[in-house]
């Protein structure tokens, strides 16, 4: 039986120095499918280096929009999305490559496990920024994206799961300082936008208990501190990145009060 054919899908915008990591780490698959956000960084010109890379643009609106605009022009009906900042590993790939060549597949979906790299390491416990995926889907599944500003959800019913411990894509989103802390703005930004258009107004005790229970939650609860100064930190993080979200709120409704 032939080996069924994969297409990877990854949406892109001026991440030229992390891109030629993803596209090493997935070039063994049948064609790299890319939605570019019109970069203006040399990112095409190291996608283009690539034989099997297809690139489209489209304007950005969110990761989920590139999502659900992109896959159906992929050329292959199994997809693997994955992320610029992400890398598949070696037991990842092997995984998917035999799944590939199964005779019968049943689902529709796989979760695929994440794990977070942070000042060289990777996090072993806590998973503030790594968990697991609907990364290996039927081309049909984009129908089921759930749209979001921030953290856009692939709903995936009939789906299952690779079980190898060892095969994780590696997720390594804080490469500096000052580029994360843009990054956490502009989500902020997006999160508290998204909130505002729903209702949500801000109140006295998100401050207060919205950051704090979060970072109980991924320090203690989910074993963080077993990680220990990256542990701490990206905790702390998660937090502060909580306790932004609703600071944006609070200016947004404050200018609903002054109308």
């Amino acid at each position: 039986m032939n080996k069924r054919k994969l297409s990877a899908f990854i949406p892109v915008q001026n991440v030229e120095n992390i891109i030629k990591e993803c596209l090493d780490s997935i070039k063994w698959v049948d064609e790299i499918f890319i939605v570019d956000a019109f970069s203006t960084d040399k990112t095409l010109e190291i996608c283009h280096r690539y034989s099997n890379v297809k690139i489209v643009q489209h304007e950005y609106e969110n990761s989920g929009a590139q999502r659900f605009w992109g896959m159906p022009q992929a050329s292959h009906d199994w997809i693997f999305i994955i992320d610029s900042d992400e890398r598949c590993n070696k037991n990842l790939r092997e995984e998917i490559k035999k799944f590939l060549e199964k005779e019968k597949i049943d689902v529709d979906g796989y979760w695929v496990s994440i794990k977070t790299k942070f000042l060289g390491k990777l996090q072993n416990h806590d998973r503030a920024l790594g968990h697991s995926g609907m990364r290996l889907v039927r081309k049909k599944t984009y129908k089921n994206y759930v749209l979001k500003s921030v953290h856009s959800k692939l709903v995936v019913i009939n789906a299952g799961r690779i079980k190898n411990k060892n095969a994780f894509l590696v997720h390594e989103p804080i490469r500096g300082f000052s580029s994360h802390f843009k990054k956490m703005i502009r989500y902020a930004e997006w999160s508290a936008q998204e909130m505002y258009e729903n209702g949500i107004r801000i109140k006295w005790y998100h401050f207060v208990f919205r950051p704090f229970f979060k970072f109980i939650l991924h320090y203690f609860i989910k074993f963080g501190f077993l990680d220990g100064m990256r542990g701490l930190i990206l905790c702390q993080i998660t937090a502060i990145s909580v306790f932004m979200k609703y600071y944006k709120l609070y200016f947004l409704s404050r200018k609903l009060s002054k109308k």
